[in-house]
C-alpha cells in the first residue's frame, strides 16, 4: 500500500492541520475505528474525522489524489488539468517508418499476397489465411492507435470484428499528452476490449542525466494513467515506446545524440519507476531495424531482457513467413506487422494491427492479464 506522508495544509477540502493529518493516518492504517482510537486527542477532532472517513468518502479520495500527486495538483484528464500540452505536431507511425516501407508499386503489391498482409482486414484476415487457404490457428490480433488516428476511432467496432487488444498512445516526453487517450481509455473500458497505454520515450537533451530523464517520463505516464481511474487487471501490460525520434520525417533521429548505455538506463528506469507505482511491468515496443543500428548492435537487448518485446517489423519477408526479426533471438510477445489495418465496414480507415502466437490461454498468462 502506498504510504502518504503529513500533507501541507489542505485547500482542497479546507481542513485544518490536525484533522488532515489524521485523515492520512486513517488511510495507512486501513483501520478507521483503530487509528481514531490511537490517534486523536479529543472527541471533537474524532467526530470531526470520522464524519470526512464514513460520510464523505468521495471527497477523501479526491483528497488522497491530491496528496499523492502533490498539494493542490490538479485530477482532471485534460491536458489543462494535467499541468501538460496536448500532441499535436509529432510524427505518427506511418511518417517515422516511412524509410521501411516498399518505395515502388511492385513491391507493393507483393505485399498484398503474404500470409499476415499490409492491408489485412478485420474480420476477414482474422479467421483466414488467404496464402495457406485454409483456416488460421492460434492468432490472435490487436491494434494501436494515436490522436492521428481521429477523433471517432470506432472502438466500439474493434471486438465485434476480432480485434482483442487496443493500444493508444497516452504521452510522449514528460511535457506531452495525448488529447484523445482520455476518450479512447474510457471508451475501450466500456468496450470490453483489453486495452493498454503506451508512452512514447523522448531522448531528451544531450547531456541530460539518462535516468533522471526516464524516471521524469515515468513520472508524467502514471499522472495520466492515474488521473483516468489506473490500471485494471483486464488491462494489457503499460508499454514504452523505444523507437525513431524526429522532429520530422527527415530529420535525423535525436538518439544519436545518445550513447547505447544512457538509453538502456532510461528505458530502465522509466520501467521501473512505472512498475512501482502501477504495479506492471512495461512490455518494450521497438524495431529490429532501429535497435541494432542504434544500440551497437542487437546483443545490447540482453540488458533489457527482463521486458516482454512487442516487435514492429513489416518487412516483405516476415510479412511471408509470419516469422519477424527479432533482435537477439528475444521470444517476442507481440509483433506489430503492419500499420495499413482495416475494418472490412471501413476500407478508407487505416490502423496499426499487431499479432499474439497462441491461443487465449497463452495470451492471458504471458501478458498478464485477466479475462472479462
Amino acid at each position: 500500500m502506498t504510504r502518504f506522508a503529513d500533507p501541507t495544509p489542505c485547500a482542497l477540502l479546507r481542513l485544518d492541520m490536525e484533522v488532515c493529518r489524521h485523515i492520512v493516518a486513517v488511510f495507512n492504517v486501513g483501520n478507521c475505528s483503530k487509528c481514531l482510537t490511537k490517534t486523536c486527542k479529543s472527541e471533537a477532532t474524532k467526530v470531526k474525522i470520522h464524519s470526512l472517513v464514513c460520510v464523505h468518502a468521495l471527497c477523501i479520495s479526491a483528497l488522497f489524489s491530491s496528496i499523492a500527486m502533490g498539494a493542490g495538483a490538479p485530477v482532471g484528464t485534460d491536458a489543462q488539468s494535467l499541468g501538460l500540452t496536448n500532441l499535436s505536431d509529432d510524427l505518427s507511425r506511418q511518417e517515422l517508418f516511412k524509410e521501411l516501407l516498399p518505395q515502388n508499386a511492385a513491391e507493393k503489391r507483393m505485399y498484398e499476397s503474404f500470409a499476415v498482409k499490409n492491408a489485412f482486414k478485420f474480420p476477414a484476415d482474422v479467421g483466414y489465411d488467404e496464402a495457406l487457404n485454409q483456416q488460421r490457428k492460434d492468432s490472435l490480433f490487436g491494434v494501436d492507435i494515436s490522436h492521428h488516428n481521429g477523433k471517432n476511432f470506432p472502438i466500439e467496432h474493434l471486438r465485434p470484428n476480432k480485434s482483442l487488444f487496443l493500444y493508444m498512445k497516452a504521452s510522449q516526453g514528460t511535457r506531452f499528452l495525448d488529447p484523445q487517450f482520455a476518450n479512447n481509455w474510457k471508451r475501450a473500458g466500456a468496450a470490453k476490449i483489453h486495452r493498454g497505454a503506451y508512452h512514447f520515450l523522448s531522448s531528451g537533451e544531450p547531456g541530460q542525466d539518462a535516468t533522471a530523464w526516464g524516471r521524469q517520463q515515468a513520472q508524467t505516464f502514471i499522472k495520466i494513467i492515474k488521473a483516468n481511474g489506473g490500471l485494471l487487471g483486464t488491462d494489457m501490460p503499460p508499454a514504452v515506446d523505444v523507437e525513431w525520434d524526429k522532429g520530422s520525417a527527415s530529420g535525423p533521429d535525436r538518439w544519436s545524440a545518445r550513447k547505447p548505455d544512457e538509453i538502456v538506463a532510461m528505458i530502465k528506469a522509466f520501467s521501473q519507476q512505472v512498475e512501482l507505482d502501477l504495479g506492471r511491468k512495461p512490455v518494450i515496443y521497438t524495431a529490429h531495424s532501429w535497435w541494432g543500428p542504434r544500440m551497437g548492435g542487437e546483443a545490447s537487448f540482453s540488458k533489457v531482457a527482463d521486458h516482454q518485446l512487442w516487435l514492429a517489423d513489416y518487412s516483405a519477408k516476415s510479412q511471408a513467413s509470419e516469422k519477424p526479426r527479432t533482435i537477439n533471438k528475444t521470444v517476442w510477445a507481440l509483433w506489430q506487422f503492419t500499420d495499413k489495418a482495416r475494418l472490412n465496414s471501413n476500407e478508407a480507415l487505416q490502423f496499426d494491427a499487431s499479432i499474439f502466437k497462441g491461443v487465449p490461454a497463452d495470451f492471458y498468462s504471458t501478458l498478464g492479464v485477466k479475462e472479462f
